[in-house]
């Protein structure tokens, strides 16, 4: 609590007539506050005030960031687990293409020399394959959670070294930037 004197020189005479009168106050737990004083008491406060808020504020970024960067994380684990399954449908659907042709279509060709008024389209095999996750926080975060496991056949180290090279790359172009 703070007990508002009006004046400076009524804080002096009081201080003056009793020079404990601060320190009994203190045991009070009330401060005697001139204006000047009380002026850098209510500055004080509003300052921490504001620290206070722009502390809150920075925990609550830190943690949606972290927050954020988790599901970034879990999100590359998926994307990855998608890849893969794009990747073996591809190679699935290719297969039944060539068993189909190789299998089917023979057979087919014959009955069609008998009956040439129906005629069976050509099936082609799908050659694209999915792209494969280059970002340095994405290829990090699959590397930590694909360690234990089999990573089909991707070359751990190579996968580093990519992401080492576009990691520099990035920040080399940073650097050109700020330079120029």
């Amino acid at each position: 609590m703070i007990a508002f004197i009006p004046s400076e020189s009524l804080v002096s005479s009081a201080m003056e007539a009793d020079p404990s009168i601060m320190e009994f106050a203190f045991s009070k737990r009330v401060a005697l506050a001139s204006p000047v004083t009380l002026w850098s008491v209510l500055k004080t406060v509003a300052f921490s005030w504001q620290q206070d808020v722009l502390t809150q504020e920075a925990k609550e970024l830190f943690d949606l960031s972290r927050t954020l960067y988790s599901r970034l994380s879990t999100t590359a684990s998926h994307i990855e687990k998608l890849g893969r399954s794009l990747e073996r449908t591809v190679k699935d659907y290719n297969g039944f293409v060539g068993s189909f042709e190789r299998q089917v279509f023979p057979a087919a060709r014959k009955l069609n020399a008998l009956d040439e008024s129906k005629v069976i389209g050509v099936l082609n095999g799908i050659e694209e394959s999915p792209r494969e996750i280059t970002a340095f926080e994405l290829v990090t975060e699959l590397e930590l959670e694909l360690e234990p496991r089999d990573m089909h056949g991707v070359d751990k180290l190579a996968l580093q070294e990519k992401a080492a090279a576009e990691q520099s790359a990035a920040e080399q172009s940073g650097e050109d930037l700020k330079s120029a």
